[in-house]
């Protein structure tokens, strides 16, 4: 704003230059007291001013397409809840381990024990994240960790390694506006980049979709860039709420659970966070950029001032904030063509699968 500003003042100057300089000088031209003008010089000083004056329009229409961008992306990404477990051949699933008082049992580092045989609660795994609307069939972009969260994940590797399959319990996203959950599907991932393509199960959006950039392979290092996201989960979001807002939900049940993001959709509170920075760095199979996020704004997008998108949010340093990663959308495009490969594990919940209440399960992660 403030270096618009001074662009706005020194073309005005130029302005009241042109008027008052040119046109005295060329009516005292033929006095002998008069400065010589040289042939061209009004012509000059006038293209000067409709240069300068272009490049203020231009800016002016620049800062006028972050709003727009801002009001569009919003719109179009939305919060994503999964909840997933492990079963063996015989569809048993992994269970906690029970003392003799009918508590969980944790290991010395407070890991829940959990088994095929015991008959506790079963053990399940809750995290959210973040995906965006790319076409009016219902497809989403996000990352391969979100929808296939086991994937390159330490703590359950050695659960596929003994030869156990993850099971979704929950696959839902939340649109702003729409008041209930909506299941989502796993179309295909990349085999190497963290990137996945979605879809909405039984409901089409009626939202406008994300524009890809056409012509993202020509991005420069050092261009302005939007980020949207719902970075710490449900933490921002409620952090907005009136105090009213927040003493209703408390009474429902409190936060962080999934009845927090039922009730806060449906009130239509479940608004993501914006941030904004700037790209400086390009590579065929990353973006790095400064726009700050954390846990939870994976999947998001990453867009020009125009609104048009040209990566995918997926990762970020927690010691250095002017470090956060993207995977460029040129791996979305491939994925919307038919590119990457189908899912190898579950692709949607099941989630009549297990009818128990949510005591004893894990507490969710942001992703």
């Amino acid at each position: 704003m403030e270096t618009l500003a001074r662009g706005r003042r020194s073309i005005h100057g130029l302005l009241r230059f042109g008027a008052a300089f040119p046109i005295p000088a060329m009516i005292l031209g033929s006095c002998a007291t008069a400065p010589a003008v040289r042939p061209g010089t009004v012509e000059a000083l006038q293209a000067r001013i409709g240069i300068l004056d272009t490049r203020l329009r231009t800016l002016e229409a620049r800062r006028e397409q972050v709003p727009v961008a801002v009001a569009k992306g919003r719109a179009a990404v939305v919060f994503i809840w999964g909840m997933y477990t492990f079963v063996d051949s015989a569809g048993r699933p992994l269970r906690h381990v029970l003392d003799k008082n009918g508590e969980p049992v944790a290991d010395a580092k407070g890991v829940p024990m959990v088994d095929l045989t015991w008959t506790g609660s079963v053990a399940v795994q809750n995290y959210m994240g973040t995906a965006f609307l790319v076409d009016r069939e219902g497809r989403l972009l996000t990352n391969r960790h979100i929808e296939e969260p086991w994937w390159e994940d330490e703590g359950d590797t050695p659960l596929l390694a003994a030869g156990l399959r993850p099971v979704f319990i929950r696959l839902r996203t939340f649109f702003p506006g729409h008041p209930e959950a909506v299941p989502i599907e796993v179309l295909r991932v990349a085999p190497t980049l963290d990137i996945a393509l979605v879809r909405t199960v039984r409901w089409t959006p009626t939202a406008e979709p994300l524009p890809i950039h056409p012509d993202s392979d020509r991005l420069e290092e050092g261009q302005a860039v939007i980020l949207i996201g719902f970075p710490t989960g449900l933490d921002a979001v409620l952090s907005k709420l009136s105090v009213q807002e927040y003493s209703i939900l408390d009474r429902a049940g409190g936060a962080n659970q999934y009845a927090t993001a039922e009730f806060l959709v449906k009130e239509n509170r479940l608004s993501p966070s914006v941030t904004g920075g700037f790209v400086w760095e390009i590579r065929p199979h990353v973006l790095v950029y400064d726009a700050r996020t954390t846990g939870g704004g994976s999947g998001g997008p990453v867009l020009d001032r125009q609104g048009r998108v040209i990566g995918v949010n997926a990762a970020y340093l927690e010691e250095f904030e002017g470090g956060n990663y993207g995977v460029p959308i040129q791996a979305g495009q491939r994925l919307l063509a038919g590119g990457g490969q189908p899912t190898t594990a579950a692709s949607r919940e099941q989630p009549m699968l297990f009818d128990e209440t949510p005591s004893g399960w894990l507490p969710s992660t942001l992703r």
